[in-house]
Formats: structure tokens, sequence, C-alpha cells
């Protein structure tokens, strides 16, 4: 495992030989603890597979499949060459690490013996067992597996154009170039002072702990600069609650209090007049019979948070219909335990595309992963899958510089912590430990290689 001293604003943090020793215990629970080491067992099936998406999910399925099948027919379609650690996003943007640390070129994860069709899916047709991509047309499969991540619909909020984010101070630390100028506009809002508004957004979205992670950062990179009093922080949130978790709800309550920062819920974002630094809030919460209001609030940094959803391919295809209301949804329905389609049975859906009940996080995906592929090769079988996901998700919410209140829990949104001996309720320098040193190489070394 390669670990690099990664230092925040202050420079304290760089690993020492008792944070490495804590690490790598931190590293073996989170790998080990949750038994993530079960190969799958090797298989005689022969079918067509093709994968959309090179993303997290795609690539650990990938190269899961094709050591398990002895004969793999898989094509993997990504149109990116560049692999993204989109979780380090929230670290650039922090000043925590370098942009470079959370790149690499897309052809190092690739397995031997996947076919990687550069080209962009324009359309899925299920029933006929085709997906058609943009430049090479129709390609066809026995099975699928969709998991081409989510779609961030920026232009949802008037007057924000993702390829402009920067202008009039507004950021989003969920795009890879607006990440790295939201550090030196939290420099300069230390330096001169200011009204910070953070918010979120209306729809489900990938990791919904981040934007409070840079809130809080960002208050705190302020503290220790000695300006806090100089910037007033507020936070908006377009839902009732800071976490869907109570026992992490509670913490991040305390902490908004504590650190003086006034949260406003139920008010999802309109627009933006980036001239003027004004930000349009929807205030949704009303009196019985009464319309919806608005709120107009001055600002002098802006972090937003686009809605998201499935990408347009794929909410316009018959694999977004809900059986349950014949509607296209949002996500993709798939069953929340074995992940597979509810309609079509050889289909298995997983990561942020997936319509299921708990957070669309990268530790997520890499627990579905060996769930997805395990099953996908029952279904080429002719077995009925049997691998079960009980929906465990973890969001390591840095809440200052150098501790983490690590969010771990399933389906039954109770704690599921890795380091049982801590504390799941309070912030912790081991989460940190793993946030900033650990994860990162454990994903780029093993996950996507389907080792962990």
């Amino acid at each position: 495992m390669r670990l690099e001293s990664s230092r925040p604003p202050d420079g304290r943090f760089a690993l020492s030989r008792r944070g490495f020793l804590l690490a790598a215990g931190a590293a073996a629970g989170y790998g080990v603890y949750r038994g993530l080491r079960a190969d799958i067992p090797s298989s005689q099936a022969r079918a067509r597979v093709v994968i959309v998406g090179a993303g997290s999910a795609g690539l650990a399925v990938a190269a899961r499949l094709s050591r398990a099948l002895a004969h793999p027919d898989i094509t993997l379609i990504e149109p990116g060459e560049t692999h993204y650690y989109q979780p380090g996003f929230t670290l650039v943007a922090a000043g925590i690490f370098q942009a470079s640390f959370v790149v690499r070129p897309q052809t190092e994860f690739i397995p031997d013996g996947v076919r990687w069709l550069r080209d962009r899916v324009v359309e899925a047709d299920p029933d006929h067992q085709r997906v058609v991509t943009a430049s090479n047309g129709a390609v066809p499969y026995d099975f699928l597996v969709l998991c081409p991540g989510l779609q961030m619909n920026f232009q949802a909020i008037e007057g924000i154009q993702r390829d402009r984010l920067g202008e009039g101070n507004v950021h989003c630390i969920y795009d890879y170039q607006s990440a790295q100028k939201c550090w030196p506009a939290i420099r300069k809002l230390a330096a001169t002072g200011g009204r910070a508004v953070f918010s979120d957004t209306w729809t489900k979205l990938k990791c919904g702990g981040a934007p409070k992670k840079i809130n809080l950062l960002a208050e705190d990179y302020c503290r220790r600069q000695g300006t806090r009093s100089r910037v007033d922080f507020r936070f908006y949130s377009a839902l009732d609650h800071l976490f869907d978790v109570p026992i992490f709800q509670h913490r991040l309550k305390q902490i908004y209090d504590e650190r003086q920062i006034p949260v406003a819920l139920e008010h999802r974002i309109q627009s933006v007049d980036t001239q003027a630094r004004k930000a349009v809030f929807r205030v949704m919460r009303a009196a019985a019979g009464a319309e919806p209001s608005t709120l107009t609030v001055d600002y002098d940094f802006l972090h937003i948070v686009p809605p998201m959803s499935a990408p347009d391919f794929v909410r316009n295809s018959a694999l977004a219909r809900d059986p349950a209301t014949n509607r296209n949804e949002d996500w993709v329905p798939a069953d929340k335990s074995t992940l597979v389609h509810k309609v079509y049975r050889n289909v298995v859906v997983l990561g942020d595309v997936a319509g299921l009940p708990t957070s669309k996080t990268g530790a997520a995906i890499r627990i579905q992963a060996p769930v997805a592929a395990a099953n996908l090769i029952a279904l080429m079988e002719g077995q009925e899958p049997r691998r079960q996901y009980n929906g465990y998700t973890a969001c390591p919410v840095v809440t200052e510089y150098g501790k983490v209140l690590f969010a771990e829990f399933g389906y039954d949104k109770k704690p599921t912590p890795t380091l049982p001996f801590l504390d799941p309720g309070r912030e912790h320098s081991a989460g940190w430990l793993l946030k900033v040193h650990v994860l990162r190489p454990m994903y780029f070394e093993g996950m996507l290689h389907g080792r962990v």
C-alpha cells in the first residue's frame, strides 16, 4: 500500500509512525472485517456480457468477472479516458489533496481480456437485448451490467452552467475543475470575510454528506486562520433533516450549533444571479394551504449542489420503468438484495444509477460489486441469484481538519462501525486517517481491480 503525507493548510497532519499503524489497522477493518476477500468461484458459463460504465462499479465488476469466467466475453462501454477518484474532490477543494492525486488513466484499470469500447451509450433497448452507442451503433448482449453512474443537472438551477462554475464565486465540489477553484476561493474568503452560503439539493445524490463536509472544512479553516468572526456561514438544505440516520443527524446538529452556523431546512435553491451575487431559494415549508414562498440571499461565496438523476438514455428507456407505478423514475428499479432488475432478469444494476434505499457512495459500490458479479454468474448458469447486499454504505463526514464522523449503516439505518471500539456517534482521528491516507490507494490499487 502506498501512503502519501497529504497536508492540510496548517501542515500538522502528516502521517506519523503511530498514524501509519492506526491507518493500517483501520484499512484491515474496513476490508477484511467486512468479508470482502471472498472471491467468486470459477465458472464455465458462456454469454455475451456488456457493462455500461467504467466508473468504480463497472471496473470492479469487470475485474471480478474476467477472473471468474473461464471463457469471458465482456464488452465495457465507456467514453472517458480519465478515471477520477471522486471521493477525493472534497479534499482537493479543502487544500488537502493535490488535484493530480485523484486522477489516473483509464487504461490502468481495464482488465485483461475485456474489450473496451470507447463510446457513449445513447439508447438502451432491453426488450431487444441491446444498447445503442453514438459511434458504433447497436451492441447486443445476453446479460447487461448497468452502472453508468448518474448525471448532474446543473441546468435545473436557473443561472448556472457547469462550464462556467467559478463565475460570480459559485462553486461545486462534485465537478473536478470547480473543486480546484474552490480552494483558492476559501482562502480568499478567510482573508477578506463575507457571507458564505452552502446548499444541498432536493434529489438523491452521490455522497449526501459532501455539501456538509466542504461547509465544515471551510469554517474550520477560517477558525484556524483566526478570521472566523469575519465570515457569516449559512447552510440551506432542501430536506427536512441534516442526515438520514438519527445518531449521525444528532451529532451533526450539535456541530452546527457549536460552530454557530445557522441551518435553514426545506430551502430548495432555485436560481442564482452570478452578477449581483444573489441566490433565490424556494421555501418549501409553508402553512397549510399556503403556496411556497421564496427567499433571496446575498452571498460573497456560494457552494451549490445540482439535482441528480440517472442518465437520460436510462430515464427514457424501459429500464427506468417501475413495475409498481408503470412510470419511468429517476433511478433504475432493482431488487435491493440481489441487485437484479425488477423486470429484466438478465440485467444487473449497481452503483449510483440503482434505485436502492441506501446512500449512493463508493463504499456502497464496493460491497455491491461482488454481489452483482456473483449473481450475474448465477444467472448465466441458469441458477437463482443467492448473494445478498444488506444496504451497507459509508459516508466519512469530515467535520474539521483531522477528524471525521464516520457514518456507516445499512438498510436498517443502524450504525455498523468498522472500528466498534470507537463511539460511532462522535468524530475521531482514526476516520481522518482512513479517509485521507487509506481509502484512495485502496480504491486505485484494490477496489478497481476487484481485490477488496
